[in-house]
């Protein structure tokens, strides 16, 4: 399995382990992970909600880091920073529930890949 793709990199994951049931581990939960924030994100977009979105936010933040998810520290740091649930955030919560529906059927991939 290769470290880097074109939407995610497990760079840091190989930077502070090379146990693969440590990888493993490591993408299944974030698997997990981006299942349940993806459903989050789409109520919040129902009940606008920024605080809780922002709530959000802090949460899926270290994973997204860790797994360098291309564009999604970006849409993250800039909904940190806005004070008011209005078209721009919805089009970035929009963009963000899409990056993770791209990157999971390929994470899940990998996972079959590393076959632990």
């Amino acid at each position: 399995m290769q470290a880097d793709h074109a939407l995610y990199s497990y760079h840091y994951l190989y930077k502070i382990s090379d146990n693969p049931a440590f990888i493993h581990k490591m993408i299944a939960l974030f698997i997990n992970s981006v299942t349940e924030y993806t459903s989050d994100l789409q109520q919040l977009q129902e009940t606008k909600v920024l605080h809780d979105l922002k709530r959000t936010i802090h949460k899926l933040k270290p994973s997204v880091l860790s797994m360098e998810v291309k564009g999604a520290k970006e849409i993250i740091l800039k909904l940190e920073g806005l004070g008011e649930w209005d078209e721009e955030v919805e089009e970035l919560v929009g963009r963000l529930k899409k990056i993770f529906q791209e990157i999971k059927p390929g994470m899940e991939e990998d996972l079959k890949q590393l076959g632990v």
